[in-house]
């Protein structure tokens, strides 16, 4: 099975991050994430924000848009599938995914075992 990455998504969305549309393409987009077998570790909304020029997507302009990260670990079998899903979503302008190195750093909590990421993470998971 392929090496567990660490990434980071960061994407735009039109300019309303509080909208019911703009939460239920937060939603589809975490969904899809954990259907191709990432584990979402944070979201961060970074605001509204002018564009740094306009985009033009799914046959809109946009000049105003919503930044969002998602901090996520997944197989590096699934970004294509992630960026696929991503770019045929009316809701997000601009997607990205950057790679960054697997970091072994669990915070501990009292009482429970750190499980190591690489060995079990998707050694366990059975495919159908």
């Amino acid at each position: 099975s392929p090496a567990a990455q660490d990434e980071t998504e960061a994407w735009k969305v039109p300019a309303g991050s509080r909208t019911p549309e703009t939460a239920a393409a937060l939603k589809r987009t975490l969904e899809a994430l954990m259907d191709r077998g990432a584990i979402v570790r944070n979201l961060e909304n970074l605001g509204d924000r002018a564009l740094p020029y306009k985009i033009s997507a799914h046959s809109q302009q946009h000049s105003r848009g919503g930044y969002f990260l998602v901090d996520f670990y997944a197989p590096a079998t699934a970004v294509q599938s992630i960026m696929e899903h991503l770019s045929r979503d009316i809701d997000v302008i601009r997607p990205n995914v950057v790679k960054h190195p697997l970091t072994q750093e669990v915070k501990e909590c009292e009482g429970i075992v750190p499980v190591p990421l690489e060995e079990k993470l998707y050694s366990t998971k059975k495919r159908k």
